[in-house]
């Protein structure tokens, strides 16, 4: 599968040239139905629609006495109307019918009597010898949950593209939806390379470190809906990366890679994927961090390569391969929510590249501020850690000084709420 999207340069090409390749690249997985409780957390690929009211009929609000309004139009304070009970209706019961001039004792949740109009509670009446004593009229209507007043028939329940959440869940529920059509969990197989990296449960020798994006790739994966799995570590080995690669793409709808993604003597990873058959759509990008970002088609399995530095596997994650994903995944919101903040601190960006920076957003009584984290290295594995936004930059050369405004793509709302908590 190849885009219709030309590049002028298929070596490097500049941050929006690349986003539209990616978002174009793909379209949703096939649809699959499954049972209502297997579907929290996916996408639905059909408008839900309810096929009846709900409730089809009008129900008490409250435990009381369901009546007619008409009768109760000479109650008052002074003289208090007395209306003789005969009966009780509780909730599951089947639909009754009130005579002119009686009440009937009713539960919150049943069916309004055939005839009754209105429920006035317990709280509200006094009874003695049989009759019920009401003191003011009571209005047509009150204290009764209409019929369809939490649904109407044809009105959609879920929406194509939406995340089924609890919520949506219960609502299915309600509807007698037992299955639903989502649609099918993205296969994404994640294969990181490089000689340096070790386990996480192994002591790094000097000039070797843990390898952290085969924990954080999969957990965002996840996040976005994806059947992700982690395919292993490779050394910097042409045979070793061959045979790896080559297994990976098994059952896969897209592959991932970090690592040896640069131009150094090692990095092999994009020279092997294009004797193994991988076209490249392009091989970097104008971005910073993150540069090295390839993506390209191997027999149809679209491809991406993400550099090896944990900062700049993550925020290529982020602009690019997060909405491919997402829209694998048949997702509506494939964007990270943009806002306008004030900088804190001082910012800046160079010629032919987009600029990402990681910082701590915070609101307060005056709108956004956002400060950039003070060591921007794309090497740093805490940086994704901490920050809970991206400063976006456009293409410089620019310089930003504390005042200005830049725009932020928000990473973590809770955070943002919890350190804006003391300047509101």
């Amino acid at each position: 599968m190849t885009t219709n999207l030309a590049c002028v340069d298929t070596e490097t090409v500049l941050f929006d040239v690349a986003r539209s390749i990616l978002i174009h690249a793909v379209e949703p997985q096939n649809s699959e139905r499954i049972s209502l409780s297997d579907a929290a957390g996916r996408v639905a690929a059909e408008d839900v629609v309810a096929e009846e009211d709900l409730v089809p009929y009008a129900r008490s609000a409250m435990d009381g006495f369901a009546l007619r309004s008409f009768d109760t139009l000479a109650a008052s304070p002074d003289s208090p109307l007395g209306l003789p009970l005969v009966g009780k209706v509780f909730t599951g019961d089947r639909q009754s019918t009130l005579a002119a001039g009686t009440v009937l004792g009713i539960s919150t949740g049943a069916a309004i009597p055939i005839n009754a109009d209105a429920v006035v509670p317990y709280e509200h009446v006094t009874s003695r010898e049989g009759l019920i004593f009401i003191r003011r009229p009571v209005p047509v209507g009150d204290c009764i949950f209409p019929a369809a007043e939490d649904v109407r028939r044809g009105e959609v329940l879920v929406k194509l593209g939406s995340i089924v959440s609890p919520g949506s869940l219960g609502l299915l529920a309600f509807a007698g939806r037992a299955e639903v059509a989502v649609y099918r969990r993205p296969r994404v197989r994640l294969l990181c390379s490089g000689s340096e990296l070790v386990e996480v449960g192994e002591n790094p020798a000097c000039g070797q470190v843990r390898n952290s994006n085969a924990y954080v790739l999969p957990a965002l994966l996840s996040e976005c809906g994806a059947d992700a799995r982690y395919c292993g570590t490779v050394a910097d080995n042409r045979e070793s990366l061959r045979s790896a690669l080559q297994v990976a793409r098994h059952h896969a709808d897209l592959l991932i890679t970090t690592g040896g993604a640069s131009v150094g003597e090692r990095d092999l990873i994009k020279n092997m994927l294009e004797e193994l058959g991988t076209e490249f759509e392009f091989r970097r990008v104008g971005i910073r961090p993150g540069k090295p970002f390839a993506f390209g088609w191997w027999q149809g399995l679209p491809v991406c390569v993400l550099p090896g530095n944990p900062a700049a596997a993550f925020v290529c994650w982020q602009q690019f391969v997060r909405p491919l994903v997402l829209r694998m995944a048949g997702q509506e919101e494939i964007e990270l929510v943009t806002v306008n903040a004030t900088l804190v601190g001082q910012a800046k960006s160079k010629a032919g590249s987009r600029y990402f920076l990681f910082g701590r957003l915070k609101i307060s009584r005056f709108g956004f501020l956002v400060e950039p984290l003070a060591n921007q290295c794309s090497a740093l594995v805490r940086n994704p850690a901490i920050a809970n936004a991206l400063i976006a930059l456009p293409e410089g050369p620019a310089a930003y000084e504390s005042g200005d405004q830049v725009a932020v793509q928000v990473l973590d709302w809770r955070s943002v709420v919890q350190e804006s908590s003391t300047l509101l």
